[in-house]
């Protein structure tokens, strides 16, 4: 990291930007196109949690390439400098940055714990229940992490 004075370097606080947060940012590449999308997960235990159809644009990357790229952001706040330089401008945030490796999950067991991790990241609890159809026809995806990295500025 360029700005070493803006590195979070306390793991429980990256830990606690992903546990807190619903939303990132999961980029993979498409060949030689970069494709981004924004989508809710569950973070426990070291993995990511995300789930999906098994069909589309983000399931054919995967199956070709299972290398991501993730940010989760939090706390925006655009803090306006003095007018007459603007450049002294800036925004604050805290932010989290990794990598890793995407990985199919099958056993309908861990299926079901990886969506009461997303439904409890995302609503605050997990008491849901959950069909056969539903979990056979769905993909949860397990994001084992190789890095992550924090950044904060104006804190």
């Amino acid at each position: 990291m360029r700005l070493r004075e803006k590195e979070i370097t306390d793991r429980s606080e990256i830990e606690d930007i992903l546990k807190r947060e619903k939303v990132c940012r999961f980029a993979m590449c498409d060949g030689d196109t970069p494709y981004v999308l924004p989508t809710t997960y569950g973070y426990h235990n070291g993995y990511m949690y995300f789930h999906s159809s098994k069909k589309g644009r983000k399931m054919e990357i995967l199956r070709e390439n299972n290398r991501v790229c993730f940010v989760v952001d939090t706390g925006h706040e655009l803090v306006q400098g003095p007018v007459e330089t603007s450049c002294k401008s800036t925004i604050r945030f805290k932010s989290v940055i990794g990598t890793g490796r995407a990985k199919m999950v099958d056993d309908p067991e861990e299926k079901r714990k990886a969506m009461d991790i997303i439904m409890c990241s995302v609503f605050g609890k997990a008491e849901f229940k959950y069909t056969e159809e539903g979990l056979r026809d769905m993909a949860i995806i397990r994001l084992d992490i190789d890095s992550l990295t924090g950044k904060k500025s104006g804190y």
